[in-house]
């Protein structure tokens, strides 16, 4: 079975390059291949507004169109290869030749639309012929599962849908659409509606893509544990009878503190992120309800019959499970986020404890150094006061001895030097006896100041 004027759009998505300046991403060196291969002028300023025409010169009569467009945060590609000739039977082989031809990569995906027309058929002859039209496109013997029952313009349309299991070098989420005209007015009616086409199908893989992406943020989130287990709690209070000093504890749940604080903020921005797709994902499934009534509507005023089952129920049941999904996530990640937060909050009560003891130990150390001060010096000066004050005495005791002495006699006694001694730890006990009474005081006057200035922040406090 032959197919008549046999066309290959494809529809591909791509998030848009912030940095200009940075390396090309292999989208956008995929998309400057297809240029070249197409012999594009790679240095044209494209116009959104505009097709630019192009002839496959391995291909003889064959022909297409090249169009970029700017959608959001997406570039947009629409390319499209078919045969000049639109009344004579063509070979199935031309679809995969196309699919060489318009092969390009999107970050967000793509949807190939097949399209052709059979004079005069049966709707098993139109299954068989999309049958064959697709294991052609794909090069693959295997029989493909098709969803019937969608017309559009009075054509029918199948939609096969491939897994990622099943891509083979594809980007995620790939759609496959054939479309079986009756006859080759209806083909050229179809041609009209790209620019509809191409925004339905951006809404629907922008749908995907906010849903793939919360995938990615639950499973980075589950995968590296972010939010506290009871295990992490409960190894804290194993922890610390094992930690001997206030330094170590307070080194312990200090680097608790910073790592949790880390974990918080990463948290934080995955579901912030969560959040911002599920936000994405209610737009874009209100914008693409909303464009398939658009289209819907302009197609009714069309002859032929307009029932897109396939693409309303992705509305209604698949990208609403998605969006319910979502919901359900993150909801169940916010308390997680609330655990995290409590969690920290007691690490910061155990740092505030072991901080605060660590001040009073310091500050005990503190006044007893001060007190050891206060007596050593106080004795030392009292003493060392005494001892300058009765020099002159000693010294003249000590000079009368020795002049009194007989000369080449021994000393009758040692009563000077006995004097001399005594003297010594007189003055020495003098300065521990003042010493003391002086720390005595300072300790008083420290109490008694201490206690004055908490009765004054105490009465100050009343006083506000």
């Amino acid at each position: 079975m032959s197919i008549y004027y046999p066309h290959l759009f494809l529809f591909v998505y791509s998030l848009k390059q912030i940095q200009d300046d940075i390396k090309p991403t292999s989208q956008q060196q995929s998309w400057e291949t297809l240029r070249y291969r197409l012999n594009l002028d790679q240095e044209l300023d494209y116009d959104p507004e505009r097709n630019y025409p192009f002839t496959v010169e391995d291909l003889e009569g064959v022909t297409g169109f090249y169009r970029r467009y700017t959608l959001g945060d997406t570039d947009s590609l629409l390319v499209c290869c078919a045969t000049k000739d639109k009344e004579n039977p063509q070979n199935y082989d031309y679809f995969y030749e196309f699919q060489k031809k318009l092969e390009a990569k999107g970050t967000i995906g793509k949807t190939w639309l097949i399209l052709g027309y059979l004079n005069s058929a049966t709707d098993l002859d139109k299954e068989k012929a999309a049958k064959q039209a697709y294991q052609s496109f794909r090069k693959n013997t295997s029989e493909p599962q098709l969803r019937p029952g969608n017309h559009f313009l009075g054509s029918t349309v199948f939609e096969v849908w491939e897994s990622p299991e099943n891509w083979t070098n594809t980007p995620e989420h790939e759609n496959v659409l054939i479309c079986i005209c009756p006859h080759k007015k209806i083909v050229e009616r179809i041609e009209t509606f790209q620019y509809e086409l191409m925004l339905l199908f951006y809404y629907r893989h922008k749908i995907y893509w906010n849903y793939r992406s919360s995938i990615n943020i639950k499973k980075m989130l589950i995968q590296e544990g972010i939010f506290p287990t009871i295990n992490q709690i409960d190894e804290v209070i194993v922890d610390l009878p094992e930690i001997s000093s206030i330094e170590q504890k307070l080194d312990y749940f200090n680097h608790e503190l910073c790592t949790n604080l880390r974990i918080l903020a990463q948290y934080t921005k995955a579901l912030e992120s969560l959040k911002v797709q599920l936000q994405n994902l209610r737009q874009n499934l209100q914008n693409y309800q909303n464009h398939l009534a658009v289209i819907k509507d302009k197609a009714t005023e069309e002859s032929g019959l307009t029932k897109l089952k396939f693409l309303e129920e992705f509305g209604e049941f698949t990208a609403a499970d998605y969006l319910w999904q979502m919901e359900q996530d993150y909801r169940i990640l916010v308390p997680h986020l609330q655990i995290r937060e409590k969690y920290i909050n007691s690490i910061r009560t155990f740092v505030d404890l072991f901080k605060a003891e660590q001040d009073r130990q310091i500050e005990i150390q503190n006044t007893k150094f001060q007190d050891t001060v206060i007596f050593i010096g106080t004795s030392i000066g009292t003493s060392t006061f005494i001892a300058a004050a009765s020099a002159p005495f000693i010294i003249k005791e000590i000079t009368t001895s020795n002049l009194n002495q007989v000369p080449n006699l021994p000393p009758a006694n040692n009563t000077c030097f006995t004097n001399i001694g005594f003297l010594i730890l007189l003055y020495l006990a003098i300065g521990l006896i003042s010493g003391y009474l002086v720390y005595k005081c300072w300790r008083f006057y420290r109490r008694s100041g201490g206690a004055g200035e908490q009765k004054g922040q105490g009465h100050k406090g009343t006083t506000l």
